[in-house]
């Protein structure tokens, strides 16, 4: 019995001590998680408080230990800032592919703890970054996700910022009215809200958009009014970028007394603050500060630091201008393949960043941006319509019952008092008056239902209507592409053959350019005997038209040398002009077809080593131990309009029995305007030939066609183009 006794007082001995330890634990745990609370707030404050005053290092390393400790204390909200805040400091140094991963991971905490006005935030931030790299339609994407969130919560100091991020996209697709629209809403609201910043940031974009334009003066104005706020604020970057841009104006109105003082403030700010993308931006304009001032190759190399710079941040835009930099600096340098070679880049980079599909999706995101806010609208106007009926329906609810209850009361009380049963009748008969009234605006606004489907319907039809005839015009567009590109194969085909060409002359090179896929310009060679024949032709037109009279050209030529074994060049033109107007039928009184060959034909007789020419409106260049000629030719074409007194076509003699080089081309070439709208010139082409002549025949082809490619500098090309030249050594 004792035994037992002392077993219950050990027994509750234990319990007592076991109760204290869990409470202790308890309290244990209590005091940690207000510590890991308290220390979550210390840090979150710490790493705000080191990211407004630049110190991007520091909170990196501040952010890498809290991070551990948010998770622990169940701060869902400081991760998602935290992972912000990172984000942002790797868009700033231009490593956007970081700076997305931190974006999206912020965004999803966002969306966990259902914060709308954050998630707006973010996806700003992400269109920013997808600007940042020249992915303009999905930038517009996003900033549209953004102002959906941002007006549905009338958040104005958001909608305000995405406004300006949008104008951006249009300023750099070159919409710059656009831009303005979008940036003077955006000044307009942060004025309202008195926003310091945000009016600063206004102000610097619509400078801007005013440089873009080539108003230098309000793009000034507007900067110095940006610098005033951004001053007051501290905003370093957009203070280095307004030094920075006024630089850039003052270089383009060759005002550059001060410009390298703007230049070197504009590169202390970048420099403090570490922006890869800045920086690059402040090289591009020493570049063209030393360009100004004709030092070209201290322009070059600031030129390549800016390209380096640009491509670690994947600033597409910012890559294909300064190509196009250097490209005229070595040209101006008489670096041709240099310039060639950073120009192509130019072009390349241009037009991955402007071509069609971009501007296609731009457009769309924002005209589906558009559609979705007329649908939320809609919506609205729906539902109000909605619960005015409801509210209708539930007086009318209520005034039946309460009718019920007064007829039951009327049928109780008629023996006390005919006055009330006359009243309640009275009333009776206006609530019927006004149930009816109901009744009809119920069935009128049945109607405005039916009709607004109806108009989704037929909204719906058209739309698959446009889908259907664009697939049906793009299916026209194949087969047509298909049908020139497949006679393109046989144009070709007609044309001499390489090995051909190696057989019969010593060297030779040739230039085939066709503007529209086939061509109205052709060469031509055909050998029988101890003679060579061989021309190049330039028939009216290019593209289809072009290419039928080229091979009418080039059947005649075959029918009137090989199989009618005519020989004398002179003869042979004025056969082909006969044959021509015979088989076009220009002889007759009602032709209105004036088409026609220019071409310039040469024979060559190995045995006595003579050459003859014979032109048709086209010379032949002729250089022989350095000597540059020019042979005389007939104006007249072959084919086409005939003058009253046409002169007759005629040989030009040339000795062969010294090495020889002999050039013919059409007018393409020498007509080709640059974007200045200024011709090459055919005395200029000449000018050439005589120049080179002296290298390999491959060299001089390469050479033709940079002086091309550099003339064009982007212009379009206006004809087709074919130049044959040929040494002859017997």
């Amino acid at each position: 019995m004792r035994l037992k006794k002392n077993c219950i007082f050990l027994f509750f001995i234990a319990f007592i001590l076991l109760s204290l330890t869990l409470l202790g634990q308890t309290n244990n745990s209590n005091n940690d998680t207000i510590h890991n609370i308290n220390l979550s707030k210390a840090l979150i404050s710490s790493i705000d408080s080191l990211y407004s005053i630049d110190e991007f290092d520091s909170t990196l390393n501040q952010i890498d230990k809290a991070l551990p400790i948010f998770k622990n204390s169940g701060h869902l909200d400081f991760i998602a800032i935290s992972k912000t805040i990172r984000g942002s400091i790797y868009s700033l140094r231009g490593d956007y592919a970081k700076s997305l991963i931190e974006f999206y991971s912020a965004l999803e905490y966002y969306k966990n703890i259902n914060d709308k006005r954050q998630q707006g935030l973010i996806l700003n931030h992400i269109g920013a970054v997808y600007r940042l790299r020249g992915d303009y339609p999905s930038a517009l994407d996003y900033y549209f996700k953004a102002l959906s969130f941002y007006q549905e919560l009338n958040y104005k100091k958001g909608i305000s910022s995405v406004l300006n991020n949008i104008g951006i996209v249009h300023l750099y697709q070159k919409f710059y009215d656009k831009a303005l629209e979008y940036y003077s809403h955006s000044l307009k609201i942060e004025e309202e809200l008195n926003d310091v910043e945000g009016i600063g940031i206004s102000y610097l974009n619509i400078g801007e958009a005013y440089r873009k334009k080539g108003d230098l003066d309000k793009a000034i104005d507007n900067y110095l009014n940006a610098l005033v706020y951004t001053s007051k604020t501290n905003d370093l970057d957009g203070t280095g970028t307004i030094y920075n841009e006024i630089a850039g104006i003052n270089i383009e109105k060759e005002n550059i007394n001060e410009v390298l003082k703007y230049l070197n403030m504009a590169k202390d700010v970048f420099t403090s603050i570490k922006s890869t993308s800045r920086l690059a931006e402040c090289e591009l304009n020493y570049g063209k500060y030393y360009e100004t001032i004709e030092n070209y190759k201290e322009s070059i190399k600031h030129y390549k630091k800016a390209l380096l710079l640009a491509q670690k941040s994947e600033m597409k835009e910012l890559i294909s201008n300064i190509h196009k930099e250097l490209s005229e600096d070595y040209d101006k340098l008489n670096l041709p393949v240099e310039a060639y070679k950073n120009f192509k880049l130019y072009i390349t980079s241009r037009d991955s960043l402007f071509n069609e599909d971009n501007t296609r999706k731009s457009i769309q995101a924002e005209l589906m941006y558009k559609f979705e806010r007329q649908q939320e609208q809609i919506k609205i106007e729906q539902a109000k319509r909605d619960a005015t009926y409801q509210e209708k329906i539930h007086r009318e609810s209520v005034v039946r019952n309460l009718l019920i209850a007064l007829v039951i009361f009327a049928v109780v009380i008629v023996i006390l008092t005919f006055y009330y049963l006359v009243q309640i009748r009275k009333k009776n008969a206006n609530l019927n008056k006004h149930q009816y009234e109901i009744v009809e605006k119920n069935e009128e606004l049945m109607q405005q239902q039916e009709e607004i489907l109806a108009q989704r319907d037929e909204i719906e039809r058209k739309n698959l209507i446009l889908e259907q005839s664009q697939q049906i015009i793009e299916d026209k567009n194949h087969r047509m592409v298909s049908s020139i590109e497949y006679a393109q194969t046989i144009q070709k085909a007609l044309l001499p053959k390489e090995e051909t060409l190696k057989n019969l002359f010593t060297d030779h090179f040739v230039i085939y350019l066709p503007k529209d896929i086939v061509s109205g310009d052709f060469y031509w060679t055909s050998t029988y005997d101890n003679f060579v024949y061989t021309a190049v032709m330039d028939c009216t037109g290019h593209g289809v038209p072009g290419s039928f009279m080229s091979l009418i050209g080039n059947t005649l030529l075959n029918k009137i040398v090989n199989e009618w074994r005519i020989s004398d060049p002179a003869s042979i033109l004025e056969k082909l002009n006969g044959e021509l107007r015979k088989a076009l039928k220009q002889d007759q009184s009602d032709s209105k077809l004036h088409a026609g060959i220019d071409l310039a034909f040469v024979k060559i007789d190995k045995l006595n080593k003579k050459g003859y020419f014979a032109g048709a409106g086209r010379p032949l260049v002729v250089v022989q131990n350095g000597n540059l000629s020019k042979l005389n030719y007939c104006i007249r074409t072959a084919g086409g309009f005939q003058p009253a007194k046409a002169q007759a076509y005629f040989n030009v003699e040339f000795d062969l029995t010294s090495d020889t080089t002999i050039y013919m081309f059409t007018d393409g070439y020498p007509d080709q305007m640059s974007s200045e709208r200024k011709k090459i010139g055919q005395q200029r082409l000449i000018n050439t030939l005589g120049l080179i002549s002296e290298n390999s025949m491959d060299k001089q082809r390469e050479i033709l066609l940079n002086t091309l490619e550099t003339h064009m500098h982007g212009a379009d090309q206006l004809d087709d183009i074919c130049i044959m030249g040929i040494k002859i050594t017997l």
